[in-house]
């Protein structure tokens, strides 16, 4: 058995362009161009989409933080319960029923109830209700609002002076089980 020997002109081709330093070159800097490009266009939409911000002014929020602490414990003092009930009227819209009562349970009258409903997410999509007084003595208001994790502020005021504010988050659900937390 004698053995044959393989011409190198049979192993490689020789037509194409050959693959040079150059050419390895050009495709690193052409795929990490394509890469910049998809986190630049990334960034962008992140960025145009959601500010960041979480208070509008910060620094007087720091500053009027005493302020809050005294209204928190004044707050407690009172010992009203606030109750905040949420039931879906349709698909799309939901209603806000609060009922307030002093220390001794007796309903309270003559307040203004205010509820800032904000999402989570997306502050484009925050609203602001003011609830109206019922002729049993609760403040309801309704709205359409999306189903979805919402954090709710309730603010009472009587006079111009903030008698109660609490944050809580809630879930809205699109078939109609009502509030919960998450």
């Amino acid at each position: 058995m004698s053995a044959t020997p393989i011409k190198s002109e049979e192993i490689i081709p020789t037509e194409g362009r050959p693959l040079t330093g150059r050419m390895v070159l050009l495709w690193l800097i052409g795929f990490f161009m394509i890469v910049f490009a998809a986190n630049g266009l990334m960034m962008h939409f992140a960025i145009s989409t959601f500010s960041g911000i979480e208070e509008v002014n910060a620094y007087s929020e720091g500053l009027s933080y005493d302020k809050q602490i005294r209204a928190e414990h004044a707050q407690e003092a009172r010992g009203w319960s606030v109750d905040l009930r949420q039931r879906r009227i349709n698909a799309a819209t939901s209603e806000f029923t609060i009922q307030q009562k002093d220390s001794n349970g007796a309903a309270l009258a003559g307040l203004e109830v205010e509820l800032l409903l904000e999402h989570p997410a997306d502050r484009r999509r925050d609203m602001r209700l003011v609830l109206m007084p019922t002729p049993s003595g609760d403040y309801r208001q309704s709205a359409n609002v999306d189903a979805g994790q919402w954090d709710v502020v309730t603010q009472i005021t009587q006079n111009g002076q903030q008698m109660f504010r609490s944050r809580n988050r809630i879930v809205i659900d699109d078939v109609g089980r009502g509030l919960s937390k998450p």
